[in-house]
């Protein structure tokens, strides 16, 4: 066999084999069940000034990785948004001027997404959709429709500006509202009415191939351990 015939040979292997690691590669979600890639929520996360590229150290793009674990596909962007604008995600996430970024992207997005932004800077517009919560240092502003947490006071003490997305503390309030998320979710579709369409084609587990996007009408989506800081004030 000749040397171009070997290499051609090798290349479709090598195809072969990652094309049937990439059928099987479907994020585990809790419960050790797997979900296809389509029908996996989808978090936006932005970036703040000088974080152009996604890492495990700094910024937003860190909580990639425990947001795929828990059942999300991600995208990380800057505050630019020169690889995502036009994405219509379920969650947007934004740290610094990503955070001011999520909040305006977010106002034209149907249906409205999760807000949930980082030292909001440098001067936050108000939150237009139903969700929104902000995590602030001292020195960044609340966001006026939102709820505003303190980070210091919520246990990340002395945490800087750059490293708050990082923070255990930080990143588990952020957690902790995307599983909500995740929980309402299925909540909602566990109460859809079964129609002529899912009859027609069940999916495997007798689940919903389509889950509503109509979330945010269903109660108990609260923050208990912490309390609204004064809104902004009119005229900010």
């Amino acid at each position: 066999m000749t040397t171009r015939k070997l290499v051609s040979a090798a290349f479709a292997a090598t195809f072969v084999v990652a094309l049937v690691s990439a059928t099987h590669a479907q994020s585990t979600v809790q419960g050790g069940e797997t979900a296809p890639e389509a029908t996996r929520p989808l978090v936006l996360l932005l970036d703040g000034l000088g974080v152009y590229v996604e890492n495990d150290y700094v910024g937003v793009s860190a909580l990639a990785r425990p947001l795929q674990q828990q059942g999300f596909r991600t995208l990380t962007d800057s505050h630019l948004m020169t690889r995502t604008n036009g994405v219509a995600p379920d969650i947007i996430i934004g740290h610094s001027m990503g955070g001011e970024t999520a909040l305006r992207y977010a106002r034209a997005l149907k249906p409205a997404p999760l807000v949930i932004t980082i030292d909001a800077a440098p001067a936050p517009p108000a939150c237009k959709v139903p969700r929104c919560i902000n995590i602030h240092g001292p020195g960044f502003a609340n966001v006026s429709g939102a709820t505003n947490i303190d980070a210091w006071a919520s246990g990340a003490r002395f945490v800087s500006h750059a490293q708050l997305p990082t923070a255990p503390v930080v990143r588990d309030i952020i957690l902790d509202q995307t599983q909500a998320f995740l929980d309402a979710r299925k909540s909602v579709a566990a109460d859809r009415p079964v129609t002529s369409a899912d009859s027609a084609s069940p999916p495997p587990s007798g689940r919903s191939s389509r889950t509503p996007m109509q979330m945010w009408s269903v109660p108990g989506w609260t923050l208990p351990e912490w309390k609204p800081l004064s809104p902004w004030p009119k005229g900010g």
